[in-house]
């Protein structure tokens, strides 16, 4: 097979594309992978993942223990002022927390190893849909060719219309914006946590503060007005520095970040995730959970139903029906864990802080994706 010519392309090296990349390239198949970046490179990231990634890394191949190093159990559950708390208790592992430039980068190097031919640093510039393939100029104005293509690009891409799928405008609009400082020398041996921040609209908007793995990060996670967003950081910032839920002050940072649109649940408002020889996953498929706004182990998910697709497609001449067939195959097994909650949150929050078997649904709810 000619260098430029394969079997499928995928655009986006971030955890759907590699995943999709190193499970379709352990069977044999000649794979194209394309990203804009060079990796390693850096990624917006709340700045961790679920423990329910775990098996997923080891399907693939990729020692957890060696990427996934900062596992953490303890988690606060916080009111929007920091005055009351609540400490969810588990039954299993949380998460971990997880550096996305090193991550991603492990998962990318594991799909040049299983055979990818990996594209970096140009972006894919135009998409030609013809009807037996699919012809992609990068902005280098090299083409690549291939019979079928995963969108992997992640959130709002314009290319997504060249493939004849809307973009993922749908779910609950939440505009995040994070910081994050080195922790300090004294800080950097302890055990990692986790802090979550409910209510800070008096309704669904919350944040997050992550110390551990040698750093810590502040998010927010905002569902009004986008230019309320980074004060709210703000002040996040400053009480969780008050109250000593983080030990270094990042509110001089919130002046140089920015607040990006998150397409938490949006793969549940679309009507489809298939275009012509075309299948949308990770962000720009808006796998991301609601509950949580989560997007790495819904990602990985997603690659992973979409080979199935792929490669049943690539074994028939009929390839657009069994391309369908991943609508049906996330709809059944991941609606339930992208959804939010089914009920208004901003009424239970008092419950939470006072009452035990609350606080632990609260904590499954957001960490596992389970109904409250």
């Amino acid at each position: 097979m000619p260098d430029d010519r394969f079997d499928v392309t995928i655009l986006g090296g971030g955890p759907a594309g590699a995943t999709a990349a190193i499970l379709l390239g352990r069977r044999g198949y000649a794979v194209a992978l394309i990203d804009k970046a060079k990796f390693p490179r850096p990624a917006t990231c709340a700045g961790w993942v679920s423990a329910k990634v775990e098996p997923f890394l080891e399907e693939l191949g990729i020692s957890s223990s060696a990427i996934l190093t900062h596992p953490f159990r303890e988690v606060t559950l916080h009111s929007a002022d920091f005055a009351k708390t609540a400490r969810p208790r588990f039954e299993k592992p949380v998460g971990f927390l997880v550096d996305r430039e090193a991550f991603d980068n492990v998962l990318v190097e594991a799909a040049v190893q299983h055979g990818a031919t990996l594209f970096q640093g140009h972006a894919a510039a135009d998409i030609r849909l013809g009807e037996a393939s699919i012809t992609i100029t990068l902005a280098n104005q090299q083409k690549v060719f291939s019979r079928l293509l995963l969108f992997a690009a992640g959130r709002g891409s314009e290319l997504v219309e060249r493939v004849g799928l809307p973009r993922n405008t749908g779910g609950t609009p939440l505009w995040t914006a994070q910081v994050e400082a080195p922790l300090p020398a004294n800080f950097a041996a302890t055990e990692p946590r986790v802090g979550v921040v409910l209510g800070l609209d008096g309704g669904g908007s919350f944040g997050l503060c992550c110390v551990g793995g040698h750093r810590v990060v502040v998010n927010i996670n905002w569902s009004g007005e986008r230019e309320k967003a980074l004060p709210m950081l703000q002040t996040v910032c400053k009480l969780a520095l008050q109250q000593q839920v983080v030990p270094v002050d990042l509110t001089p940072y919130v002046a140089t970040t920015k607040a990006v649109l998150t397409p938490a649940a949006a793969a549940l408002d679309m009507d489809t995730h298939v275009g012509k020889h075309t299948l949308l996953i990770g962000d720009a498929g808006g796998f991301v959970s609601a509950a949580s706004n989560e997007g790495i182990y819904p990602a990985m998910w997603s690659a992973k139903l979409a080979v199935k697709a792929i490669e049943a497609a690539l074994q028939t001449e009929l390839s657009q029906d069994q391309l369908m067939t991943f609508d049906s195959l996330w709809r059944t097994q991941m609606a339930d864990h992208l959804r939010s909650p089914h009920t208004d949150i901003r009424f239970l929050l008092p419950l939470i802080f006072q009452n035990q078997p609350m606080a632990d649904r609260m904590g499954a709810a957001f960490f596992f994706g389970e109904n409250l």
